[in-house]
């Protein structure tokens, strides 16, 4: 579309002058119309959410740190909660990008990681930060993973009856090393437990009426 500016107006077509004052017309920028909508990218529609996400990262890692430093020098303790947000982020990243089978590599990656961190421990001599620290904070990150994915996402009930499973065995490990008396820290298994407790209820008050419907429709109750 040209525009005059002599004369004020826009004139459709492939004019050169001005049909009205003979004048040279100026293109117009303007957006064209499209066949399809433009459907935003999981990125754009929620690029709030996940900056806010990003936000809570940093100042969780800023702030274990500072407590570190302020309380308890000797021990880092901090470093493996960076590592275990930095680990979350990477796992969400690869979630995201590959959108199938999500509980199938969340079950993979926190056995995966859980087992490794077992044997390099046991190499080490066996001072349990394994299961005080690495696992706990591994099932954590796996939970807030799936909460994510789930609201990004958009999965469907069947999924979600999968994640309540999940959680519910996320929050139940660290329950049997204190119960056994295998872990002398005990603030990473309870923020664990508190985690999954938290994440149980909110899939059961928010979608309940939904998983109980699809699981009356399966079983034919």
């Amino acid at each position: 579309m040209q525009y005059c500016d002599h004369c004020k107006v826009s004139i459709n077509g492939t004019h050169h002058v001005c049909p009205l004052c003979a004048g040279i017309l100026k293109e117009q920028n303007r957006k064209e119309d499209t066949v399809f909508p433009q459907i935003p990218t999981i990125y754009q529609e929620f690029n709030v959410f996940i900056r806010i996400l990003l936000l809570i990262s940093i100042a969780a890692v800023v702030i274990s740190f500072a407590i570190n430093i302020i309380f308890n020098k000797e021990s880092r303790w901090s470093v493996i909660v960076a590592a275990g947000i930095v680990c979350m982020w990477i796992s969400l990243f690869f979630i995201i990008r590959k959108k199938n089978n999500i509980p199938k590599t969340i079950v993979w990656q926190v056995c995966l990681i859980s087992i490794l961190s077992v044997l390099w421990d046991v190499s080490m001599g066996w001072y349990g930060w394994s299961i005080e620290y690495v696992i706990p904070s591994i099932c954590v990150g796996a939970m807030i993973v799936m909460a994510v994915a789930a609201k990004i996402l958009k999965i469907g009930v069947r999924e979600l009856i999968v994640y309540l499973f999940m959680d519910g065995i996320f929050g139940f490990i660290p329950i049997i090393f204190i119960l056994f008396g295998w872990v002398k820290v005990l603030f990473p298994s309870v923020i664990c437990v508190a985690v999954s407790a938290i994440n149980l209820s909110a899939l059961i008050l928010f979608e309940g009426d939904n998983m109980k419907a699809e699981l009356n429709k399966r079983m034919h109750i």
